[in-house]
């Protein structure tokens, strides 16, 4: 208990020695200045929460060659995307200004994925074609790069399937 006592009073006396007035102003009493200065904290909100400034997230993308003849069906295709945050306090300033100090960037989430492409129905299996398969935070997509036909593409569960348009 004795050393939060004195951490509080440190804590409170670094306001108070920056002003010397207040002192005054409460004649002498202690317990008048701490609840002048808590009063004084409180308004101000000189401690806050950190302020997000920006936001990365990294993508994946793998491209999967689906060659004339071949498999209608992708091997496991695995996928990370990481998603970063940068952040900063806010530092007041007398008079009523503010200042935001940077604290950094640190990671905020780590999302993995296994992907497949499953192709429901293929133009002509005689024709090479390539799909790009991305992982952007926790969204999946999958992209047709090369072929002579149009696809739809779905996603569902960590599933590609590409349907031929008609």
């Amino acid at each position: 208990m004795k050393m939060i006592t004195t951490v509080v009073s440190m804590m409170l006396a670094l306001p108070a020695a920056a002003q010397a007035p207040a002192l005054e102003k409460v004649g002498g009493d202690v317990k008048a200045l701490v609840q002048t200065l808590k009063k004084d904290v409180k308004e101000q909100k000189d401690f806050s929460i950190a302020r997000v400034t920006n936001i990365w997230v990294e993508q994946d993308c793998q491209k999967v060659t689906f060659e004339a003849g071949g498999s209608n069906v992708s091997a496991p295709i695995a996928l990370e995307s990481k998603t970063w945050v940068e952040e900063c306090d806010d530092v007041y300033l007398p008079p009523g200004g503010s200042m935001c100090v940077p604290r950094g960037r640190r990671l905020m989430t780590w999302d993995n994925a296994t992907a497949t492409v499953e192709f429901a129905e293929r133009g002509t299996p005689a024709v090479t074609e390539v799909v790009e398969v991305c992982l952007w935070g926790r969204s999946l997509s999958g992209k047709v790069k090369k072929s002579p036909f149009k696809y739809n593409s779905t996603e569902k569960d960590g599933r590609i399937t590409l349907t031929l348009k008609k």
